[in-house]
């Protein structure tokens, strides 16, 4: 009898590794979805800056167990725009080369960039940290392009502008006007930024790239002119996004039932004489127009913007 306890027990022991060994992932993944990382898988509050933006790149989602990509794109949006500073998610177990793809995104900056042009500016990022798994978890890290301080001075400085610049008489071209010609009035173009690009010695210390160094220093990259535009257009209530390529990024505004671009950066030329140019040739121009005036300078990814089309 003793003999035909421990062989059942050895029995049981030998199925036990063998269901272990066979179902080890989903046991896996079930204790991690189910108790290790439940409370970070809990749906947060979306804060002050999330927009509505009805788009065609990415959409909002509540489903965050992707199937593919695109499911994928929209949970890294959704966690953005929402103003999470961090999110852990699983892919679902059909969605095969969800680990691939994931690995694809954080190998490609120029491709994460695109997220932060369709979210409020201060729900932007200036590192996105995806950590990723072969068990399917994907945990998501924003570390925040501008900080608390750097808010609270620019939108002291936007409530100034704006009194000083729209009114309730004025159209929604109108003020769009005003406050493109307010920012290329009152600021010039970083130049030695510019040209130091790519010198990962040098420190842009004014952070022209940024409102902050528009508003502060009144110097700004292209960066810096369309995030400052972006910030004046939310305050106005007009839907907008930036477009960018490799090397510049501008403003999509919709207006008048219609998308347009405006480009700021263009419409204040830097010139030998040192004047401060106000243009308007990139002014609330169709897609086609923009094209025209430059071919090269402005080229886009028509599949991401399409609105820009």
């Amino acid at each position: 009898m003793k003999q035909l306890r421990n062989f059942l027990y050895t029995l049981l022991g030998m199925v036990f590794v063998f269901v272990l060994f066979l179902y080890h992932r989903p046991i896996a993944r079930f204790i991690m979805e189910n108790f290790i990382y439940k409370n970070d898988m809990v749906i947060q509050e979306k804060n002050q800056y999330y927009q509505e933006l009805n788009i065609s790149y990415v959409q909002e989602t509540e489903d965050f167990q992707p199937k593919n990509r695109q499911d994928l794109l929209n949970i890294i949006y959704t966690i953005l725009n929402n103003g999470w500073e961090e999110y852990t998610f699983f892919c679902d177990e059909s969605y095969e080369s969800c680990f691939n793809d994931a690995k694809t995104l954080t190998e490609n900056p120029e491709e994460l960039s695109n997220f932060n042009n369709f979210v409020h500016p201060y729900n932007s990022f200036n590192h996105l940290y995806i950590d990723i798994n072969n068990f399917g978890k994907i945990h998501v890290q924003v570390e925040k392009t501008y900080t608390a301080e750097e808010i609270q001075f620019i939108d002291s400085e936007i409530d100034r502008i704006m009194g000083e610049t729209v009114n309730d008489t004025m159209t929604d071209v109108e003020k769009i006007k005003a406050i493109h010609d307010y920012i290329i009035n009152h600021t010039v173009y970083d130049s030695e930024g510019a040209e130091n690009i790519n010198n990962e010695n040098y420190k842009n210390e004014k952070a022209t790239h940024t409102a902050y160094g528009t508003l502060k220093y009144h110097i700004a990259l292209c960066g810096g002119y369309s995030d400052t535009m972006a910030l004046f257009l939310d305050r106005l209530n007009i839907p907008n996004y930036k477009i960018s390529n490799a090397e510049h990024v501008w403003n999509l505004v919709y207006v008048n039932d219609t998308w347009l671009h405006v480009d700021l950066t263009w419409d204040d030329p830097v010139v030998d004489t040192h004047e401060n140019v106000l243009l308007d040739h990139y002014f609330l121009i169709t897609g086609t127009d923009l094209l025209a005036k430059d071919p090269i300078h402005h080229v886009f990814d028509q599949n991401i913007y399409k609105e820009g089309i």
